[in-house]
């Protein structure tokens, strides 16, 4: 996908590890502590490629392999920053009807599950028409993701994240989103330090992912 649209996408992914997989927290908690050490990548790529073994041992054998300060990673897998950050973006994920994986916002809008190449390409191009369309009316490059993603999905976007408010817990929001069903509108997931590819402006997919 970048090596097609370049700069004009940016990729932004997100731990939501679900309940009911006993190892995708653990995972996605010593990724996050990679991260914490500039290493998200190297880490990610080999829980990909060992999704069937993500057992503690496991999981320390690929820290030393993808060449972190071991006893560093294990203190910040366990941490409250590390568990913090999990739990806001499960509510997150949870409050905007994200409850499976992999679940992604294309500029907002939602696109459900491992999809094909094309099925990417039919949501990115509209939205990269509409980015161009701003831009002849002087919109900064660096203010066209706000603009296309301000209808926020019922306002819990800019409640929730781009104004920094508490998400609901996981299972009040998986509550409210039963009640209020899942609207594929535009919305904005600023997710601060969370794993990133690419720098465009046009358009920014965010993906709520896990490792098994």
């Amino acid at each position: 996908m970048l090596e097609t649209y370049g700069e004009d996408v940016r990729v932004y992914v997100v731990q939501n590890p679900l309940s009911f997989h006993a190892r995708a927290f653990p995972a996605s908690a010593a990724a996050y502590a990679a991260l914490l050490q500039g290493k998200y990548d190297e880490y990610a790529n080999i829980l990909w490629e060992n999704m069937g073994a993500l057992e503690d041992a496991d999981l320390e054998k690929y820290a030393k392999d993808a060449g972190l300060d071991v006893e560093k990673w294990k203190k910040d897998k366990d941490s409250e920053e590390v568990t913090g950050w999990l739990k806001s973006n499960q509510a997150i994920a949870a409050a905007l009807g994200a409850s499976g994986t992999p679940a992604f916002f294309i500029n907002g809008e939602f696109l459900s599950g491992a999809q094909d190449f094309e099925k990417f390409k039919v949501i990115i191009d509209k939205q990269i028409e509409k980015a161009n369309k701003l831009v002849e009316k002087k919109v900064p490059a660096e203010a066209l993701h706000t603009v296309l993603t301000a209808t926020a999905v019922q306002g819990k976007y800019r409640r929730f994240v781009i104004e920094g408010k508490p998400a609901p817990a996981v299972q009040a929001a998986e509550a409210e989103a039963e009640k209020e069903p899942f609207s594929k509108t535009v919305a904005e997931l600023a997710i601060g330090d969370s794993p990133r590819k690419g720098h465009g402006d046009e358009v920014v997919i965010t993906e709520c992912s896990e490792f098994q």
